[in-house]
């Protein structure tokens, strides 16, 4: 069992191994309960997705099974309800996919330092990593990113330029903490991807 075609190693279109090839699943019946026996057998504990219509492209080998129904529990495929191998009505168009993505809306990130303490900010949402801008931000909610990531002595907000711009997503902006917070989320923030920036006002924050 593999997943093929995605941005990171946690989602992709499934294929399974049989008779010598590799093939991909019809997406009929294809649902999150699948998805979970999936992640599972290939060892992500992240929250399980199904994805059909080859959201993660389409396979070029055989399609090998179809009608797969799982009721979650299963440790692999094989344990599931599904077609014989080969039997299906499909075109790859109908690859089924699975992302079994292990971050949550809000996790936050260090990018870029010179340590693992140091970094651009970057925030999580919807299966993507974007950045924070800096407007209205202060050393107080350098103190929440560091404390959200695990940190428990001082910490600073570096000044722009010191961490190299992101690219992508500018996800929040206008965030204001009082510190005490114990997620960046918590804070007052912008709707996610509203704001008036670019990426050379990327957040960057030194922790301790």
């Amino acid at each position: 069992l593999r997943l093929v075609g995605g941005k990171e190693s946690f989602e992709g279109r499934v294929e399974v191994y049989h008779d010598g090839k590799w093939g991909t699943i019809c997406d009929d019946q294809w649902d999150d309960r699948d998805a979970e026996v999936v992640c599972r057998q290939l060892g992500f504990s992240g929250n399980p997705k199904a994805l059909s219509w080859a959201h993660y492209g389409q396979g070029s080998g055989p399609i090998l099974l179809d009608e797969v129904e799982c009721s979650g529990n299963e440790l692999s495929l094989d344990q599931c309800k599904k077609s014989d191998w080969g039997q299906q009505n499909c075109d790859h168009i109908e690859d089924a996919g699975v992302s079994c993505d292990p971050f949550t809306e809000g996790t936050v990130r260090l990018a870029g330092g010179h340590s693992p303490s140091e970094g651009r900010v970057e925030v999580y949402y919807n299966g993507d990593w974007g950045t924070v801008c800096d407007d209205g931000w202060t050393d107080l909610g350098a103190q929440v990113v560091c404390r959200q990531l695990g940190f428990s002595g001082p910490a600073t907000l570096a000044s722009e330029g010191d961490y190299a711009a992101g690219q992508g997503f500018i996800f929040l902006d206008d965030v204001a903490c009082v510190g005490t917070e114990l997620s960046l989320l918590d804070c007052s923030h912008s709707n996610w991807g509203q704001h008036d920036c670019s990426h050379t006002e990327d957040v960057g924050v030194r922790c301790s």
